[in-house]
């Protein structure tokens, strides 16, 4: 689970930024659906929803996220490339301000694993790991390596992994990276945390479309499941067939072509399709009735051409759904709420609290208001991106604001929509768009 994650110095973050998913103390709101207990003492929070106008920096923050992932996997191999250009580190610094021009930016990812608390982190340039830690905490915090630039520093009795492997560790790669590489154990287990973040978009489905199809094919677990969770939208049930792979478009194109080489470009994509004969699909059944309204039948609907954008995005997002609720993963979402109705957003969410007893962790991206609500969510699970004057994003909690001003029983987004929190769309009337 994630404790804490903060950022420096990336995309629209110019200045250190960090979402806490350890939940206020003083709060007792949602303690028994909202929240879980680590270690007896502190309440972790099961969800965070980030609220702010658009181009505000809320899909930057989710992106330094899922950058921070694929780093943490790739390091090792993007530094082998023969290609100069690859091997660079593949992500953009804050390019508004001359401060930050010249120096690394920052992340850093608290979490635990089976019960144990991990501080993992590191700075970088386009060119080379500036810096990299990992931590862990027994019944204190313990450094488990260190790194400065070419200098490390091991703790040989906690981490012997990493004994003898520092002058094997190329400048543009993670020393973690490289540990989990040669088997190291710890770092292993750090780097297969990292992999088990499901970063996905809720605009395009590209990312788990695949994902679901496959699951819904081979689990019944999750068959039943999804079966039973989508009666709402009049689907009787979900299956999934296999069907050829049409060519016949192709080969019309080929026909009505002239272009030589775009003629052997399409026979080259024949070939690989030929590859594939079969393809799954997915298919919808929903009910016949006849002139008295009684149950006669049920009728398959081919899923992709017959059903809505927005079923078609919610059946596909319940397959990492389920997946980070049985297994007790982190789900991040950006644009949760893209193609959905604002009823369905609320009563995912609200499934995601009460039907959580893995302690998974949902944090999301959000435009629509109607979870806005101290009936659905907690103040420290309310979050806000906004962006200064000059172009720098910053991330703020509702339980930032004085008690006095905020109360737990407080109308957020009617509050939010008059802007008393910020992080909405300012329209100046002196300026109109059309003029007589």
């Amino acid at each position: 689970m994630i404790l804490e994650f903060s950022v420096e110095n990336f995309l629209s973050f110019k200045d250190l930024q960090t979402l806490s998913m350890v939940g206020v103390k003083s709060f007792k709101e949602h303690e028994e659906t909202n929240t879980f207990i680590l270690d007896d003492k502190h309440k972790i929070l099961k969800s965070a929803a980030i609220y702010g106008n658009n181009a505000s920096g809320k899909s930057n923050f989710i992106d330094a996220i899922g950058f921070m992932r694929l780093f943490v996997q790739f390091s090792f191999r993007d530094a082998l490339s023969d290609e100069e250009e690859k091997r660079k580190i593949p992500y953009e610094r804050f390019k508004l301000s001359t401060e930050t021009d010249n120096e690394p930016s920052f992340f850093e990812m608290i979490f635990t694993i089976n019960g144990k608390k991990y501080r993992y982190g590191f700075e970088i340039t386009e060119d080379e790991v500036i810096s990299e830690w990992l931590f862990h905490t027994t019944s204190k915090e313990t450094f488990l390596f260190k790194r400065d630039g070419e200098k490390f520093e091991i703790n040989k009795s906690s981490f012997d992994e990493g004994v003898d492997l520092t002058k094997r560790t190329r400048p543009n790669v993670l020393f973690l990276t490289l540990v989990a590489q040669l088997n190291g154990q710890i770092s292993n287990e750090v780097v297969d945390w990292f992999k088990d973040l499901n970063v996905i978009s809720g605009i395009h489905d590209r990312g788990y479309k695949r994902y679901t199809i496959n699951k819904l094919k081979k689990d019944n677990k999750f068959s039943k499941w999804l079966s039973s969770f989508v009666e709402f939208l009049e689907i009787s049930k979900l299956t999934t067939d296999e069907e050829s792979v049409n060519q016949s478009e192709l080969e019309e194109l080929k026909e009505k072509e002239k272009d030589e080489e775009l003629i052997n470009f399409l026979s080259s994509l024949q070939k690989l399709q030929a590859k594939q004969t079969k393809r799954d699909k997915l298919i919808t059944w929903h009910r016949k009735y006849d002139e008295n309204n009684i149950l006669v039948d049920t009728v398959p609907f081919d899923f992709e051409s017959n059903e809505s954008e927005g079923t078609k995005k919610l059946i596909y997002l319940l397959g990492p759904w389920f997946d980070t609720l049985n297994n007790g993963k982190v789900l991040l979402v950006d644009e949760l709420d893209s193609r959905l109705h604002s009823s369905l957003v609320l009563k995912l969410v609200e499934f995601f609290h009460k039907e959580n007893t893995t302690n998974a962790q949902l944090i999301f991206a959000v435009h629509n208001t109607s979870i806005l609500n101290y009936n659905v969510l907690r103040r420290d699970q309310i979050w806000f991106i906004d962006k200064n004057q000059f172009g720098c994003s910053e991330l703020y909690s509702l339980a930032d604001f004085k008690s006095e001003k905020v109360r737990k029983k407080s109308a957020f987004d009617k509050n939010y929509l008059e802007g008393k929190y910020g992080a909405i769309p300012f329209f100046s009337e002196s300026n109109p768009i059309i003029q007589d």
